[in-house]
Order: structure tokens, then C-alpha cells, then sequence
């Protein structure tokens, strides 16, 4: 691929991230349906559209029927579950996760799926199927750009060393660490310390595999600028000057695309991160960056310490 064709092709894939979000915003304005408002979509798009190679092992049928799964799955808790929140939200974090090791996947985006549901209170089915019509979209895109562009096929890791048995180990553990840390958050009312894409974080960097590991500091720090991004975004461009959501999710996506090009992150929960603060009621907001950084300081702790002996 000569250079001219490489900037097309960078251009492009942005253009097709970009436009993909405003649509989800779009169509939750036009519905009043502010369910379908995702925010792990952007982590799918970072992932199917932006990342220079897959570190996820799927492909894209299963990609859309894990994700369409997963939020089934959280609807269903929050309007047929009534049990307390603390234990909805433990399901929501187990069953995708049981999902992924029967299938043998590792696409950790649908745990979002699973939780968001619960977190915002989302009864309606329309959000499952929000969700399948955006995540085929993304797969579409992204069969689009591989055969526009005639890239390599993508480098998805096979399943054959796929250890049940050992992610089953691991995921009891990585559950009870969980189940342990959320309890302060829900006692006190304040569960988005650990919101679903910071949730996701967790279950990344829980796998002492993970590249993402080498550079805790990195995106550590990638982290608190997305979110910081995302408050920014909504406190100026929707509630000071009026503008419609989208605006401001343009905004915010305009400035991530920036940052994972001069910056070289490609950890797909920060597209998630980047949304969250913008889709949030305004009340929340002023408590939402401290929240957060308790947060994502407790998840750096129990990853990297609790979780860096495990054979894979």
C-alpha cells in the first residue's frame, strides 16, 4: 500500500468511526430512545476500525451475536431480576464472561453490553437491537476497508490454545476480586466508580498476558483523558452553550482520534470512557472524575497485584 493510499485509507476508517457514532446519537434523538446511546460502541469501533491489528479473538458474525447476547442478557436482569442491585450487577459481570469461555472468545467489550443495562436502568429491548444494528454496521465497515484497501487479513488469534480450564480459574478469581470491590460502590450509592468501560479495563488488565500491561502508566493515563475529555465536552459544547449530545460526541471523538494517533493508544475501553460522562444526567457529573479515579486507582491495585502470577 503506497503512502497515498495509506492516508486515504486513515482518513477513512475515522470518517467511518466518526460517523458511526453520530449516527447512534442520531437515531436515539430522532426515537427518544436514549437507550440506544452505547457508549461501548466506540470501544468496538477503536477495536474494529482504528486498532493496527485484532487483539481480540473473534470474528464478526460472533463479534454481533456475542454483543446482541450480552445485552439481552442485562435487560433481562434489570426487568425480570429483582434482586438488589448489588446482585445484578455481579450477573451482569459473570454471565458474559461464562458467555465468552463456552464460545472461547475473549471479545471482554460485551461485558459493557451486559452491565450497562443495569447501571442506567434500561427495561426496553430496544437497546439489544440498537445494539445489533450498530455492531453489524461496525463488522460491515470493516469488511469494507479490508477489501477497499486489500489489507492482510486481520490477525485473529486462533482458538486451539484456548485453556478453558484456565480462564475458568481465572475467572473465579477475577468474579470474587469484583465482587469484593463493588460492594463500597453500591453501599454507598455511588456505583459509577466503576463504570461499565472501566469494568471492561478491569478484565484487560486482569490477564497477566495482556500487552497492555508493559504500559500501565500509558494507559492509565489515556484513561483519565478520555474521561476528562468527555466531561469537558459535555459541560461546554451541551450544557453552556446549548448544543445538541452530538455535538458534543463529534467533539470528543475528533479529540480522541487526535489523541490514539499522536499518542499510539490503541486500548479499545477508552472509545467507552470517552461517552460515558457525555451521556450521563447533569447532576452527576461534578462527582463523576473523582469517582472515577478512585476507580480506575482500585482496578491499577487489584490488577497488578493480585493478578500477575496466573499461567496462560
Amino acid at each position: 500500500m503506497n503512502i497515498k493510499i495509506l492516508r486515504i485509507f486513515e482518513y477513512e476508517k475515522y470518517f467511518l468511526a466518526l460517523m458511526i457514532t453520530v449516527l447512534m446519537f442520531f437515531i436515539a434523538k430522532i426515537t427518544m430512545h436514549r437507550e440506544i446511546i452505547f457508549p461501548e460502541i466506540l470501544s468496538i469501533v477503536v477495536f474494529c476500525l482504528i486498532t493496527k491489528r485484532q487483539i481480540l479473538s473473534t470474528n464478526r458474525v460472533k463479534m454481533v451475536i456475542l454483543t446482541v447476547l450480552s445485552s439481552l442478557i442485562g435487560v433481562i436482569i434489570v426487568r425480570y431480576c429483582h434482586i438488589p442491585l448489588y446482585f445484578q450487577i455481579l450477573l451482569g459481570f459473570l454471565l458474559p464472561q461464562v458467555i465468552l469461555i463456552i464460545t472461547k472468545s475473549n471479545f471482554v467489550p460485551i461485558i459493557a453490553a451486559g452491565l450497562f443495562p443495569i447501571y442506567m436502568k434500561v427495561t426496553s429491548f430496544v437497546y439489544p437491537l440498537a445494539a445489533f444494528i450498530l455492531v453489524s454496521l461496525i463488522a460491515l465497515c470493516q469488511y469494507y476497508l479490508i477489501k477497499q484497501y486489500r489489507l492482510k487479513p486481520l490477525n485473529i488469534r486462533t482458538n486451539k490454545f484456548f485453556n478453558v480450564k484456565t480462564k475458568t480459574k481465572h475467572l473465579i478469581k477475577l468474579f470474587l476480586v469484583f465482587a469484593l470491590i463493588i460492594i463500597l460502590p453500591v453501599h454507598f450509592k455511588q456505583i459509577f466508580i466503576l463504570p461499565p468501560p472501566f469494568i471492561v479495563a478491569l478484565a484487560v488488565l486482569s490477564n497477566p498476558m495482556s500487552s497492555f500491561r508493559k504500559y500501565p502508566v500509558k494507559i492509565f493515563n489515556a484513561m483519565i483523558a478520555v474521561t476528562l475529555i468527555g466531561i469537558l465536552c459535555r459541560f461546554i459544547i451541551n450544557i453552556y452553550f446549548g448544543l445538541p449530545l452530538a455535538v458534543s460526541a463529534i467533539v470528543a471523538c475528533i479529540m480522541l482520534f487526535v489523541l490514539i494517533e499522536k499518542k499510539k493508544i490503541f486500548f479499545p475501553p477508552i472509545g467507552g470512557a470517552l461517552l460515558m460522562p457525555i451521556i450521563l444526567k447533569k447532576s452527576m457529573l461534578l462527582l463523576y472524575f473523582p469517582e472515577v479515579l478512585t476507580g480506575l486507582i482500585i482496578i491499577y491495585f487489584v490488577t497488578l497485584k493480585l493478578f500477575n502470577k496466573e499461567k496462560y
